[in-house]
C-alpha cells in the first residue's frame, strides 16, 4: 500500500470513530455474557458461565480468550472489549481496502468500499457495544485475503487453512466458509493438488477442537443452536423467513447489493461470464477469491432462512463486507463500460458511495442510535441493577433462573439458571419441544429450585402473590426498558421475584437455594 491508500485508510476510520461517538457508553445484554466467560477462565481456567460447570455458551471461543488474556493482565474488559472491537473495526476496514484493490474495479473501488464499510450501520452499532462482531467480520476478512494467496504456494495453501480455522472459532457461522472454499478450489481454473493443502491444516484442527470442547463441555457446538434455531419447514413460509435477512442486508447495503446483481447480470449477458463482473479475466475460476465472497454472501442468509434461525442484524455483519468489496467492483466494471476517462469513471464510483454512505447513516442517526441508547440505558438501571442488588442481599448458594443471563450473571455473583437456554444445558433440552415463553408461564423451571426470578413482560408484576407448583413469587424489584431492540420496539417491564415454598400444612418449608440445578 503507497501513502495515499494509507490515507484513504485513515479518512474511513476517523469517520467510523466519528459514528461511534454517539454510542460511546452504550452496552448491550450479550456483552456481559462473554464477559463471564472470560472472567471465569482467566480466574478459574474453565470455559463456563457459572463457576464449575463448563458450557459451550460462548458462540466466540476466540473473543473469549482474548477477554481473558486482558484480564489476566489486569485489564477492565468491559472497558477493553469495546475498545478492541473498535481496532477490529478499524482492522477491517484497512483489509476491505486491500481485497478491493485485489479484486479490480478501477482505483476508485476500494476507497469506495473502505468508505460504505465504516459507515455500515450494524458494524457501528455492534462494535459501539464491544461485542465479537468487527473481530469476526476481521477474521472473516483474513480468510479471503489468504485467499487470493492460496494457490501460489503449499505454505500459502496452509495459511489459508489456519485462517479458516481460526474464524470458525471466532464466529460458528464461519464453518461454512470451510465446504464453499472446497467448493470453490474444486472448480477453480488449474485446480491442484496444493490448492488443497488449507483442508489437511484445517480439519485436523477443528476435529482435535472438537475433541476438546466436547471433552470440556460436553458439547460439541455452542448452545445457541438449539436457542436459537426454530422448526426448520420447507413450504411458503420459508419466503417470509427469508425477508428478515434480506431486510436486515437491504437497510445499510441495498446500493452495493443492487450494483452487484446488476453487474452479475450485464457480465452474463454480454460475456456469459459473472466473472467479468468483477475483473477483466472473464472467468470466474480464475479468480477464487471472488467466488468465494460471491457465495459466502448468499449462502449464509440462505441458511438462516433454511434452518429458521432467529437472525439478529449482527449475525450479518460478516456478509456485509462481501457484498460491498464485489459491489464496487460491479459498480466500477459497470463506469468503464459506460464512462471512457479514468476521472469520470472516479466521479461515478464517489457518487454510489456517497449514496451508499447516505443510506446506512440515515438509519444509523434515526433507527440505530436512539433504540441502542435506550436499551442500554434501560439495561443499566434495570436489568445491571437487579444483578447488583442480589449480589448484596442473595444467600450465597442462590440460583437467578432469568431469560437474559448477562448482566444479571455478571453483577449477581451468583449461579443463573438460563431460561433461554444457552448456558443450561437442562433448559436447552426442554426448550426442544417448549418454548421459553411456556417454561415461563406454566413454571417448568421450578423444578431446578431457583431462589430468585427475573422476569421480562409487557405486563408488569404479571406473578405478584402467585404461587405455581407451590411456590410463592414476591416481587423485589421491578423496572422498565423502552424497548428490546430495533426488531422488538415495544417497551417490557422487568420483575425481579424472590421464590418461596409455600409448606404443605403441618410441614416446614425446605431450604431454597442451597443446591444446583
Amino acid at each position: 500500500m503507497q501513502v495515499k491508500d494509507f490515507a484513504y485508510v485513515a479518512v474511513a476510520a476517523v469517520l467510523f470513530a466519528c459514528l461511534l461517538v454517539p454510542l460511546r457508553d452504550s452496552v448491550v445484554d450479550d456483552t456481559f455474557i462473554h464477559l463471564q466467560y472470560a472472567r471465569n477462565l482467566a480466574d478459574h481456567g474453565e470455559l463456563s458461565f457459572n463457576r464449575t460447570d463448563p458450557t459451550y455458551g460462548a458462540t466466540s471461543p476466540l473473543w473469549v480468550a482474548l477477554l481473558a488474556l486482558l484480564r489476566r493482565a489486569g485489564a477492565d474488559i468491559l472497558i477493553w472489549c469495546r475498545v478492541f472491537s473498535w481496532l477490529f473495526a478499524i482492522a477491517s476496514i484497512a483489509l476491505v481496502y486491500r481485497i478491493a484493490a485485489r479484486l479490480g474495479g478501477g482505483s476508485a473501488a476500494p476507497v469506495a468500499a473502505a468508505f460504505i464499510v465504516a459507515a455500515d450501520a450494524w458494524l457501528v452499532r455492534w462494535s459501539a457495544v464491544g461485542m465479537e462482531t468487527s473481530f469476526a467480520v476481521f477474521m472473516v476478512l483474513v480468510v479471503f485475503d489468504a485467499a487470493f494467496r492460496a494457490e501460489r504456494s503449499a505454505a500459502r495453501s496452509a495459511a489459508f487453512g489456519l485462517a479458516l480455522f481460526l474464524a470458525a472459532l471466532a464466529r460458528p457461522e464461519a464453518l461454512l466458509l470451510a465446504p464453499i472454499a472446497a467448493l470453490v478450489f474444486l472448480v477453480a481454473r488449474g485446480a491442484r493438488a496444493r490448492h488443497f493443502v488449507f483442508a489437511a491444516v484445517f480439519v485436523p484442527l477443528f476435529v482435535a477442537w472438537l475433541v476438546v470442547i466436547h471433552r470440556h463441555t460436553g458439547t460439541y457446538f455452542p448452545l445457541t443452536a438449539g436457542a436459537k434455531q426454530g422448526r426448520p419447514v420447507l413450504s411458503a413460509l420459508l419466503f417470509s423467513r427469508a425477508l428478515v435477512p434480506l431486510g436486515i442486508m437491504a437497510s445499510t447495503t441495498l446500493v452495493p447489493w443492487i450494483a452487484l446483481l446488476t453487474g452479475l447480470v450485464a457480465a452474463v449477458a454480454r460475456d456469459r461470464s459473472i466473472g467479468s463482473a468483477f475483473d477483466e479475466r472473464r472467468d470466474i475460476r480464475s479468480t477464487p477469491a471472488a467466488l468465494l465472497m460471491l457465495v459466502w454472501a448468499v449462502a449464509l442468509p440462505a441458511a438462516y432462512a433454511l434452518l429458521d434461525f432467529q437472525v439478529l442484524s449482527r449475525y450479518l455483519v460478516p456478509v456485509m463486507p462481501a457484498a460491498v468489496i464485489l459491489g464496487c467492483a460491479a459498480a466500477g466494471r459497470l463506469a468503464a463500460r459506460f464512462v471512457r476517462s479514468d476521472r469520470g469513471r472516479d466521479v461515478a464510483l464517489g457518487a454510489f458511495a456517497v449514496l451508499a454512505v447516505a443510506q446506512s447513516a440515515a438509519v444509523y442517526a434515526l433507527v440505530v442510535v436512539p433504540s441502542t441508547r435506550a436499551f442500554s440505558r434501560g439495561l443499566v438501571r434495570t436489568v445491571a441493577a437487579m444483578g447488583k442488588q442480589i449480589d448484596h442481599e442473595a444467600p450465597a448458594g442462590a440460583i437467578v433462573a432469568t431469560p437474559d443471563i448477562g448482566a444479571v450473571g455478571y453483577y449477581a455473583h451468583r449461579r443463573i439458571l438460563d431460561l433461554g437456554g444457552l448456558v443450561s444445558p437442562e433448559i436447552n433440552r426442554m426448550r426442544k419441544s417448549v418454548d421459553v415463553d411456556e417454561i415461563i408461564e406454566r413454571g417448568l423451571y421450578l423444578r431446578f429450585n431457583p431462589t430468585y426470578l427475573v422476569d421480562r413482560s409487557e405486563t408488569p408484576e404479571r406473578f405478584a402473590g402467585k404461587v405455581i407448583d407451590g411456590v410463592l413469587f414476591t416481587p423485589v424489584r421491578k423496572g422498565s426498558i423502552p424497548n428490546l431492540g430495533i426488531r422488538k420496539p415495544a417497551p417490557v417491564v422487568y420483575t425481579l421475584y424472590r421464590l418461596d415454598r409455600v409448606p404443605a400444612e403441618g410441614s416446614a418449608a425446605p431450604p431454597r437455594g442451597g443446591g444446583a440445578p
